[in-house]
C-alpha cells in the first residue's frame, strides 16, 4: 500500500521552480491534485490554467516565518518541501538561519495536519562534499559537507561571490541535519526522506513564464556561446530533472521508503561533453569550440537505491543517460527560440560580467 494515497492532495513549496514545477507535472500525470505555494499568487497566477483544475495555488510570502506553512499544509496527504533560496549572498546571516527554520517550520505545520502521511526535503549536493576539481571522494548517507558549516561562520571581510557558494552549501547542510534531527526528536506520524540531487539538466515545463532557471540557465548559456556556468560548476554529476521529480514522487508515495537520502546523481558530466551533443543535435549551428575546463569528476555515489526506485517507477534503465537529457534541454531551449523570455538571476549575472569585461 502507498505511503501516499492514489488521488491524494500533494503540497509542493517553490512550485514555480525548475525541480518543483517538473515535480508538479508528474504528480498530475499521476492522478494526484497538487497544492503549490509560490510568493506571490498574482505574479503566477498563469500556473493555474498552465497545470488544470487538479491544480491551485497558495501564497506564503517568507518560508521562514513562524507558522508560515500551517495554513497551505490542511488538508494534504503529502508534502515535497522543494523551494529553496537560490543565492549567493556573502553574509551566512542572511541565508543559513532562514533556510534551516524553513525546513523545521515545514515539519512543525506537517506535526499539526494528521492527514499528512509523507514529507520529502530537496536537499543537494552541496550537503554532502566540498568538491575540489579532480580530487576523488566518495558520497554516502552518511556524507555530510560539515566543512562549509565551519567556513561560513567563520569572521570574514570578504564579499565575494565564492564566500556566498560557501554559504549556500552550508544552507543545505545545516536545513537537511536540522530536519532529520527535528525527526529524530519528533517522532511524527510521517514519513520523510531527503531527495539529494546534483546538477539537474533537461526539459524546462513552462519556460516562457520561467525562463530558464538554475542550472537549466547554465545550459542555455553554453548553447549560446556563453561559459559562465563552466566557470562556475566543474565537471560533476548530473541528473535528468525529471529523474528527481520522480525520486520525490518514489520518496512520497513508497511504503518502504522511509527516513531515507535518496541520491540523484545519474552520471559524470563535462562541459565539452555538452558542446559535443550541441554539436550532435543540431549539426547546423555553429558552437563553440572545446574549452578549457578543470579536471573531470572523480567521486562515487551511492545512488544504486535510486536506480531501483526509477525502475519501479517504470524507468526500466533507471537513471536517464547524459545525452538524453541534454537532448530534452536543447528541445526547450530551441522551442523558445526568438521569444522574450524571463530571465534567471544567473542569466542576469552573465550579461553583466559580459558588460563588465568590455
Amino acid at each position: 500500500m502507498a505511503t501516499l494515497p492514489p488521488g491524494g492532495l500533494v503540497l509542493i513549496t517553490g512550485a514555480n521552480g525548475y525541480i518543483a514545477g517538473v515535480t508538479v507535472q508528474k504528480l498530475l500525470d499521476l492522478g494526484y491534485s497538487v497544492r503549490g505555494t509560490v510568493r506571490s499568487v498574482e505574479k503566477h497566477k498563469w500556473m493555474l490554467s498552465h497545470y488544470g483544475p487538479n491544480f491551485s495555488l497558495i501564497e506564503v510570502p517568507e518560508m521562514s516565518a513562524d507558522n508560515a506553512f500551517d495554513k497551505a499544509v490542511e488538508g494534504v496527504d503529502g508534502i515535497a518541501h522543494i523551494a529553496s533560496m537560490v543565492e549567493f549572498n556573502p553574509d551566512p546571516h542572511a541565508i543559513i538561519p532562514g533556510a534551516i527554520k524553513s525546513a523545521v517550520t515545514i515539519l512543525e505545520a506537517a506535526a499539526k495536519e494528521p492527514k499528512v502521511k509523507s514529507v520529502v526535503y530537496t536537499s543537494s549536493q552541496a550537503a554532502c562534499v566540498m568538491l575540489e576539481p579532480g580530487k576523488p571522494y566518495a558520497i554516502t548517507p552518511g556524507s555530510w559537507n560539515d566543512a562549509s558549516l565551519k567556513l561560513a561562520w567563520e569572521p570574514s571581510e570578504e564579499q565575494t561571490f565564492g564566500r556566498g557558494i560557501i554559504n549556500y552549501m552550508a544552507a543545505k547542510t545545516g536545513a537537511e541535519q536540522a530536519s532529520f534531527k527535528w525527526v529524530d526528536e519528533h517522532k511524527p506520524h510521517f514519513t520523510f526522506n531527503s531527495v539529494v540531487p546534483n546538477c539537474n539538466f533537461g526539459t524546462v515545463i513552462a519556460p516562457t513564464h520561467t525562463g530558464f532557471p538554475t542550472s537549466a540557465g547554465l545550459v542555455k548559456l553554453l548553447f549560446y556561446g556563453n561559459t559562465m556556468g563552466a566557470g562556475l560548476i566543474p565537471p560533476e554529476w548530473y541528473v535528468d530533472v525529471e529523474d528527481s521529480a520522480l525520486l520525490h514522487v518514489a520518496a512520497l508515495t513508497q511504503p518502504d521508503v522511509k527516513n531515507e537520502r535518496i541520491f540523484a546523481f545519474g552520471e559524470r558530466f563535462t562541459w565539452n561533453q555538452i558542446l559535443g551533443l550541441f554539436r550532435k543535435f543540431c549539426p547546423d549551428r555553429t558552437f563553440l569550440k572545446d574549452i578549457e575546463e578543470p579536471p573531470a569528476d572523480r567521486g562515487t555515489v551511492t545512488n544504486e537505491r535510486a536506480a531501483e526506485l526509477l525502475k519501479r517507477l517504470g524507468k526500466p534503465n533507471g537513471f536517464s543517460t547524459l545525452e538524453e537529457g541534454i537532448q530534452k534541454a536543447v528541445k526547450s531551449i530551441v522551442a523558445v527560440e526568438g521569444l522574450e523570455l524571463p530571465k534567471s538571476e544567473l542569466e542576469k549575472q552573465a550579461e553583466q560580467m559580459v558588460l563588465q569585461a568590455k
